[in-house]
């Protein structure tokens, strides 16, 4: 329900872009969620600022994946422009989500620590997020996405479930998790979690460390944020 686009190079202001919401629903917590997300980077100093971005490796493993035989090239016939599409689509969500589900995770303690008035809206977010992860465990998906992308999506899901199945004390958030056989990875991610502190200046190494877990760490690389 809203996203923020952080200042950097030539982009002089955080741009935080939302929808009002249908019936029965308010941005104001996905709002408070996406400006904490972007306020915690400026936590660390200078010189731990990091942008993250898919890199030349990443897209090479991706394409070799997407056009083995019988894979999704083939299989769906794809031409070049279609494959390429399908590629940045693929990697640029991956790593988006490796980014902001732990990282996610972070925040939301934190709102619920210093804005407990949040909470009922946390919640109703909550819900909604892990009914979209539902349907990530959908059969057109499993059958239109690489186990290398739709394994490690579904890892990170099923640890976005546990998470707050012990926080909503709902343990059954993370029955079809448990179903497709995702859950036990995705605790072996929120062990790394709560491993890592959760000081701003680690929240780097908490991705590297669930990419290494899930074997994507070279699909992407740290860019020194440039402020505007």
């Amino acid at each position: 329900m809203a996203t923020i686009r952080i200042a950097r190079g030539n982009i002089p202001a955080h741009i935080l872009s939302y929808r009002p919401g249908a019936k029965n629903e308010s941005p104001d917590f996905a709002i408070c969620w996406e400006c904490a997300f972007a306020l915690r980077m400026y936590e660390c100093g200078s010189d731990r600022r990091f942008l993250i971005i898919s890199n030349s490796e990443g897209n090479r493993k991706l394409n070799a994946i997407l056009n083995e035989p019988d894979g999704i090239v083939q299989k769906y016939r794809l031409n070049k422009a279609q494959l390429e599409s399908l590629q940045q689509q693929l990697l640029n969500g991956m790593i988006t989500h490796l980014r902001s589900v732990p990282i996610g995770l972070r925040v939301s303690e934190k709102l619920s620590l210093d804005y407990p008035e949040l909470l009922e809206l946390e919640v109703l977010q909550v819900e909604k997020e892990l009914a979209i992860a539902k349907e990530s465990l959908a059969v057109r998906i499993t059958k239109t996405t690489p186990k290398e992308v739709y394994n490690p999506t579904e890892y990170i899901n099923a640890a976005y479930a546990l998470f707050w199945a012990t926080r909503l004390e709902k343990p059954s958030v993370v029955n079809p998790f448990h179903l497709g056989g995702f859950d036990g990875e995705g605790q072996q991610l929120l062990n790394i979690y709560e491993s890592v502190p959760n000081d701003p200046s680690h929240d780097c190494e908490l991705i590297d460390r669930w990419a290494d877990h899930l074997k994507i760490r070279s699909w992407y690389s740290w860019l020194p944020y440039q402020a505007p």
